[in-house]
């Protein structure tokens, strides 16, 4: 099957999923959850409970320089010492970072209970990160931003498409550690037990090369994708980039990658 018209069932099918998500509901406040409090930040800059759990705001992106840093401090910082309810959405990641959701409880009464990610993201004190893997919880958040504020969130750093040719190294190596897009042309797939590698280089260390999961890479086969009809197309992807030097980017969704031609 052609490559391009895998995209296009790809994007058919995220578009059933955005409906499909709009008839779910994004897990909320439960009754007999014993609150936290919210310490402030770790030495990492995540947000650290008082029990001792760090925390990833689903939905808010990471920061990407040091203005980013001190604008979400100081967004935190007004909100250190309130009790929450936590709703985890999802296993700690490799950070030990909790995907959560992290809902006021201690507001007037009059006051419907203030998700955190809104407050942060209405404020300018985050950026907004699309959430593939948590589709109900991104689309109640986009809705949460669209209504009731006069005060836009911050474009998420995916909107800029400030993109990377994942054949320079140099650039590669700047922008460790930050959420880019990168782009390149395929010269050979790695397939592993765990993982799947779409390099870009078939030389290490040349350049970058796009990683994903076993499951993902078995998701992209059923639509068609295959390790001898990739090599030679032009893809953008987007992520953090990481391991040695850079080179790594790491995509959790489908909707992460594209074929350019």
């Amino acid at each position: 099957m052609p490559v391009k018209p895998v995209i296009s069932a790809f994007l058919f099918a995220l578009a059933v999923a955005d409906a499909r998500a709009a008839g779910e509901a994004c897990p909320g406040l439960a009754g007999d959850a014993p609150p936290v409090r919210l310490a402030g930040l770790d030495a990492a800059g995540d947000i650290l409970l008082d029990d001792g759990r760090s925390v990833r705001l689903v939905g808010v992106a990471a920061r990407q320089d040091e203005a980013e840093a001190e604008r979400f401090a100081a967004g935190i910082a007004q909100w250190k010492g309130r009790a929450f309810s936590l709703v985890a959405l999802g296993k700690p990641d490799r950070w030990g970072r909790l995907p959560a959701r992290l809902i006021s409880v201690d507001e007037r009464p009059d006051d419907a209970p203030a998700d955190l990610a809104v407050a942060l993201l209405r404020s300018n004190a985050a950026s907004r990160l699309p959430e593939p893997e948590h589709r109900a919880c991104d689309l109640a958040l986009r809705t949460a931003l669209s209504e009731g504020s006069s005060l836009p969130a911050r474009s998420s750093p995916l909107s800029a498409e400030a993109i990377v040719d994942g054949h320079d190294v140099a650039a590669l190596k700047a922008q460790a550690g930050r959420i880019v897009a990168l782009q390149g042309r395929i010269a050979s797939v790695g397939e592993r037990a765990q993982r799947t590698y779409l390099n870009l280089s078939r030389r290490r260390g040349e350049a970058a090369s796009i990683v994903m999961s076993r499951t993902l890479w078995r998701e992209m086969q059923d639509k068609g994708w295959t390790a001898a009809s990739l090599p030679g197309k032009r893809l953008r992807a987007r992520g953090v980039l990481s391991g040695q030097d850079g080179l790594l980017l790491e995509i959790a969704a489908a909707s992460a990658l594209d074929v350019i031609d």
